[in-house]
């Protein structure tokens, strides 16, 4: 009777336990380019680099997400951390995306409030070849001694490709305070 029971109540925990699990999952990368579905030879992969930053108490997973290509936004921008774009030319706007961890509340709405001031963000442009990976990196500038993103200042960005070759330069992609 108890197996019984145990193996009822295991039937029922396995499907809710399966959606919870697919809401956590980050997508694969975000297609962004128009027509149909290429394959990974025909398309370039660009993916954010992320930090680990720890408080007192977390451990906590930063990155570098994207905003827009070309200037078509994309869609639910935080849950992708790489994209496929169609070779050639693109204007590519990334932005700096710090974990909130188990905070509720403002936290979204503080992520892309500071996702949209330009000390977090920057539109790069890149020339990028079929089949190849880029990453986009981050040199996140802090105030204080401790990585405490409150002491987030701004962030420089560069894009280097798989062999570590930088593609789009820090001086390029660094914050520059307007007077």
């Amino acid at each position: 009777m108890i197996q019984t029971r145990t193996c009822l109540y295991l039937l029922l925990l396995l499907p809710g336990l399966a959606v919870l699990n697919a809401c956590n999952t980050v997508a694969g990368p975000y297609k962004a380019y128009e027509g149909p579905v290429l394959t990974d030879d025909q398309v370039a992969l660009l993916e954010g680099a992320r930090f680990l930053r720890t408080d007192w108490i977390n451990r906590l997973n930063d990155s570098i997400r994207f905003m827009s290509v070309d200037g078509r936004p994309i869609d639910y921008a935080e849950r992708f951390s790489a994209i496929h774009v169609a070779p050639g030319v693109h204007d590519i706007t990334v932005y700096f995306s710090w974990d909130m961890g188990s905070q509720r509340g403002l936290a979204p709405a503080l992520v892309t409030y500071a996702a949209n001031r330009n000390t977090m963000n920057r539109t790069l442009r890149v020339t990028v070849e079929a089949g190849k990976t880029y990453i986009v990196k981050g040199d996140p500038v802090f105030l204080g001694k401790r990585r405490d993103i409150t002491s987030l200042q701004y962030v420089d960005f560069w894009i280097e490709d798989e062999a570590g070759n930088t593609v789009v330069s820090r001086k390029d992609g660094a914050y520059i305070a307007s007077p």
